[in-house]
């Protein structure tokens, strides 16, 4: 009772503070014996209604806490997204914030990241992601990526795709039949001496649970493998969540939750900036599931707001601040209907959202709130998605959507609409495969920072930057195709295999880019509608699971160039092949493995600003479950200490660290 009650403490002490201060794995097969790793986890990103990953028509990837936990134990989101395939990050010089890229596409709202449901739609003009978002990767319990602008029933703008992170629950902390359990996890790393304290505690009764769980993490300044020290990486990490659940009848829940992501760190390029942000997630849903074919209602509301004040450190002036903040606002219902017309069986789903944002810029020396113009942004739409199915060898899904949007700020006002079409055709010759086609399209609008951008670039560097009040909406067209095969029993009773191969072509039409221009005299950079965009490539991803012995891989090979004048996209990654091969042992008690990472060349990169070499790392991973409330990790990240720079990237990345862990279940 008394570790009880000072684990609670501890939990609760540390998020209320923090707020003062400023898809999971369901229904899956029967497990095997011993089944520790997620194998075929739900995606609802491909279509809202819920389906297993590699019986899904879409290149959906999903990945657990309990695999990341055991086999990566995350300090960061790009060290969860750089598994996926066609799935990359942006982190800039001295801003721990993560830009999202998909298949090639960033910035701007072109990848829709959202936490629980919410968008995280902040957006800052710089020289790294214009369009990045904070996370603290121990609050995470999955995170859902669709690519593509397969998804588009998850909101506007997602033509690259859409990166759905799901924050714990009670039923993660609390053990089955119990009413009240809490978890406590210390950690260290080695590289940048850093420590981490995470607590989790929850409790239910009847109809009603609730969970508190906050984070602290201290990151000092890491060493590259050439044994530099990266200067302007250290950073603090406070973050705290409270979520609740309220089921007043067996056919209604209520949910609550709010999240708050506190990073402090200092950086940047020309000035030294000390920088607080901090990014808080408020939601509030309803699910009605009542035993009808009628009616299966979800709506939810939120508000997500990121600040970013920042304080000058070095140079002039000294002790001059500025601020960038957006808060968005908005909403999603939707409902699935489900009936059938002769051999045909339907189940649709319609539903509308709708979101503002609003954008506040300050800077008490320079010309930030001009770069970063305020301003606001309402997008708004409608869709209608129908999943046909006929006998077990065909399934059919048609959708369309509207979007429409108006944005204004400095007398400048832009708005447009446009319905997009979708459809997907699969077919299951026999049950272990499926082959299926799609052909997609997407609607980006505008961003506010590329309408209404006006001003000059801060010294030393000297530049003028203009408005667009006429740029266009980017409207992308996506052709793919799939196999997805399924497994079972290839050479014990309970091994599994599972394979997704894809391939796609996705062709942006009035593509957004900053060029320059020397009209009015003596010229300089405005956003406009100069490309069409052309990327493609082909995906993989699959594993073998036998329980005692496992391996999985991921990986892409993908190109895009503006197909007007033929010059490469800068954002698009290198190609990438990410291994793992584990064992478990001890009744599988200890789980133990390597896993590999190659990363290609990237031909021209120094041209695009960027560092392009290949490189090849090593990792290692052992997690032993002592006994059923206790669990020791350790993880060794480039283990050979090898000098690289992730694509996209400013600084060199780290060498060689080593992350231990130990996790204690208290009842």
């Amino acid at each position: 009772m008394p570790i009880r009650f000072s684990l609670f403490g501890t939990t609760a002490i540390l998020t209320a503070a923090l707020f003062v201060a400023e898809p999971a794995r369901a229904q899956d097969d029967p497990p095997m014996p011993g089944d520790t790793i997620a194998l075929d986890p739900i995606t609802v990103t491909a279509t809202k209604g819920g389906e297993r990953v590699y019986e899904s028509l879409s290149p959906s990837s999903v990945l657990t806490r309990d695999e990341l936990q055991n086999q990566v134990q995350p300090s960061s989101v790009s060290q969860i997204l750089n598994l996926i395939p066609s799935v990359t990050t942006q982190v800039g010089a001295g801003d721990s914030g993560t830009g999202v890229n998909i298949r090639g596409l960033q910035d701007f709202g072109r990848v829709n990241v959202l936490v629980d449901g919410a968008r995280q739609n902040f957006q800052r003009q710089g020289h790294g992601a214009n369009g990045t978002f904070y996370f603290d990767p121990e609050m995470m319990k999955s995170v859902d990526v669709t690519r593509g602008p397969v998804s588009s029933i998850y909101g506007s703008g997602a033509i690259g795709g859409v990166a759905s992170f799901t924050t714990l629950d009670a039923d993660d902390v609390i053990g089955e039949g119990r009413l009240i359990g809490a978890r406590l996890k210390a950690a260290f790393e080695t590289n940048g001496k850093t420590p981490v304290l995470h607590g989790e505690v929850a409790g239910k009764q009847a109809a009603f649970d609730i969970l508190g769980a906050a984070t602290w993490r201290s990151a000092g300044d890491y060493t590259s493998g050439d044994g530099r020290l990266v200067e302007d990486t250290a950073q603090d990490l406070l973050s705290g969540l409270f979520k609740t659940r309220i089921r007043p009848a067996e056919d209604h829940e209520f949910t609550l939750s709010a999240l708050r992501i506190r990073n402090t760190f200092d950086g940047g390029l020309s000035t030294i900036y000390h920088t607080d942000a901090i990014a808080d997630t408020f939601t509030a849903g309803y699910r009605w599931t009542p035993n009808s074919n009628i009616w299966n209602l979800s709506a939810k509301v939120y508000f997500t707001g990121t600040d970013v004040k920042q304080t000058v450190l070095e140079g002039l002036p000294l002790g001059g601040t500025k601020s960038f903040r957006i808060g968005t606002t908005g909403f999603d219902i939707f409902n699935t209907s489900l009936f059938s017309t002769g051999e045909f069986s339907h189940e649709v789903t319609y539903g509308s959202d709708l979101f503002e944002d609003n954008v506040k810029t300050r800077d008490s020396y320079g010309t930030s709130n001009l770069i970063t113009p305020s301003g606001t942004r309402l997008a708004y739409g409608a869709y209608v998605q129908d999943k046909v199915r006929y006998s077990t060898w065909l399934e059919v899904i048609g959708g369309l959507r509207y979007d429409s949007y108006r944005l204004t700020g400095d007398d400048i006002e832009n708005e447009g609409n446009r319905v997009s079409p979708k459809i997907t055709i699969g077919i299951t010759p026999w049950d272990p495969i499926t082959f299926y086609g799609t052909y997609a399209e997407g609607y980006r609008a505008p961003s506010l920072n590329e309408t209404l951008i006006d001003g000059f670039h801060p010294p030393p560097v000297t530049g003028r930057f203009f408005p667009n009040p006429d740029l266009k909406p980017e409207v992308a067209h996506n052709v793919e195709a799939g196999v997805n095969l399924r497994l079972n029993g290839l050479v014990k009773d309970t091994d599994r295999l599972r394979l997704k191969l894809g391939v796609f072509r996705n062709t942006v039409d009035d593509y957004i880019e900053q060029v320059f221009t020397p009209f009015p005299i003596p010229g300089g950079y405005q956003y406009q509608n100069i490309a069409k965009a052309k990327l493609h490539g082909f995906e993989a991803e699959g594993f073998y699971d036998s329980g005692m012995f496992f391996m999985g891989f991921g990986g892409q090979i993908m190109s895009g160039k503006n197909a007007i004048t033929g010059d490469p996209l800068n954002k698009v990654p290198p190609n990438r092949l990410v291994t793992t091969l584990g064992l478990r042992l001890f009744d599988e008690k200890l789980e133990m493995g390597t896993r590999v990472t190659w990363v290609a060349g990237k031909k021209n990169a120094a041209a695009l600003g960027f560092i392009g070499d290949p490189y090849t790392l090593v990792d290692l991973f052992a997690d032993w479950n002592v006994n059923d409330n206790v669990k020791a990790g350790l993880v060794v990240e480039n283990l050979f200490n090898v000098q690289y720079t992730q694509y996209l990237n400013a600084q060199a990345s780290p060498g060689l660290t080593a992350k231990a862990a130990l996790t204690v279940k208290l009842y």
